[in-house]
């Protein structure tokens, strides 16, 4: 069976994607095709995680296994279906913490020579890979050193020691 994903992203709502992807392939062959669709660099870590019906992080999926993490490459999206989780986010942003809501719209029979996993559909441009931080230590320190410069710190003494 082919299951189809709607992917969007709260802070662009005019952006969606549909992914068509086969039971039996794995989250980590629905990451490639994420990041070859958008055009994002595979170099940054990512993360799946299982959602809630409120869209709460569950299971952890990693490229590497670290924290406990399960590997994306060891886990069928058909195992994640019949273990009724049709929810997924996928962090694309670790850093900042940024994710798309990943939502199973509909299971489909495969089209003959069609090669899955693909997109089956496309509306709008996608966030950018990396975004600023939201972190409460970078906006206090942006405001209160508006105008530092660091190079003013180690200036020569004016008895030119």
């Amino acid at each position: 069976m082919i299951s189809r994903f709607k992917l969007s992203f709260p802070e662009k709502p005019e952006f969606k994607r549909e992914y068509d992807i086969d039971a039996g392939q794995t989250l980590y062959d629905f990451h490639r095709l994420i990041q070859s669709d958008l055009d994002y660099d595979e170099s940054q870590p990512v993360l799946f995680f299982t959602a809630s019906s409120c869209w709460e992080p569950e299971r952890e999926f990693s490229l590497l296994g670290a924290n406990d993490a399960e590997l994306m490459d060891e886990v069928t999206v058909g195992t994640l279906i019949r273990e009724s989780n049709h929810r997924l986010l996928y962090m694309f942003d670790v850093i900042n913490r940024r994710c798309f809501k990943v939502e199973l719209q509909e299971m489909l029979e495969p089209t003959p020579r069609a090669r899955y996993p693909r997109t089956a559909s496309e509306c709008g441009d996608p966030p950018p890979q990396t975004g600023k931080s939201n972190s409460a230590f970078s906006s206090i320190f942006d405001q209160a050193m508006p105008d530092f410069d660091a190079s003013t710190i180690y200036t020569t003494p004016a008895g030119g020691e």
